[in-house]
């Protein structure tokens, strides 16, 4: 009997413009660069049929060139963000935001993982800087 080998790799995606999100991209890491400026992510706006739809942003440069803005076209985003010293940079407090932003004062290795439970998107950010996300 032969070896079984399971892939596990993570399905990587690397972003340096705008992109629109597919819910066939559920559980995908995108890589985040703004060598070309800033520009802007939009999330599945209808979010009936996504209950479990997660995707993880990652910064890949030291300070990118510009923000980069994950939108989701309406307030309907609750979350967190913390730096490294375990400060809460950003949290919505009940109070949904419509737009995450990678600031370009992010550093390469920020996370933001998001998740959707098929009424509301949720968030939790990790930044090695104060600010490194915002939320609109």
């Amino acid at each position: 009997m032969g070896r079984v080998f399971f892939n596990t790799r993570k399905n990587v995606h690397k972003l340096d413009a705008a992109y629109t999100v597919l819910e066939s991209d559920s559980g995908k890491v995108f890589m985040m660069s703004s060598t070309g400026g800033a520009y802007e992510v939009t999330m599945p706006t209808t979010v009936a049929n996504l209950e479990g739809f997660n995707c993880k942003f990652i910064t890949l440069e030291d300070t990118p060139t510009g923000d980069i803005t994950i939108a989701f076209g309406s307030a309907i985003v609750d979350g967190w963000s913390c730096d490294s010293q375990g400060d809460i940079g950003v949290g919505t407090n009940n109070t949904p935001v419509s737009n995450i932003l990678i600031e370009a004062a992010s550093k390469q290795g920020d996370s933001l993982d998001v998740m959707c439970d098929g009424t509301t998107w949720y968030f939790e950010a990790r930044s090695q800087v104060s600010n490194g996300h915002t939320t609109s």
